[in-house]
């Protein structure tokens, strides 16, 4: 699905959902939900070509490849983060949407600890000391 497609379909599914949310507005929520993973997933098909293109510049620059993992995939727990907080705050579940942030951001740190501590490393074995 090419960027038009996705932004008419956002606009469709939008608008849907505003219409049918006057007369039932469970069901106008679960519209934009639908409309939201659609394109979500559809994003997603596309990553694997970004995912390729950063591989082949870590193997030419000759970066440890799990360092390239933990980027990736932070990346990836991130926006996934991000699309579930977004949908809850459309559902009108503004503290759950942030606590999902709150829990994305622990989860990223976390996840790139390896990559921290590996650059503290390197700082300390050039500092004199």
């Amino acid at each position: 699905m090419n960027l038009l497609q996705m932004i008419g379909l956002g606009m469709t599914g939008a608008l849907l959902s505003l219409l049918i949310k006057e007369h039932k507005p469970v069901l106008g929520v679960c519209v934009g939900m639908v409309t939201a993973t659609v394109i979500f997933t559809s994003v997603l098909a596309q990553l694997s070509s970004v995912i390729d293109v950063v591989n082949l510049l870590a193997e030419r620059l000759s970066v440890n490849e799990e360092y390239i993992t933990i980027i990736i995939r932070i990346i990836g727990m991130t926006y996934v983060a991000q699309f579930a907080s977004e949908i809850c705050r459309d559902a009108g579940q503004n503290a759950v949407a942030r606590k999902i942030e709150l829990a994305g951001k622990i989860v990223t740190v976390a996840t790139g600890l390896p990559i921290l501590l590996a650059v503290l490393n390197l700082l300390l074995g050039i500092l004199p000391g």
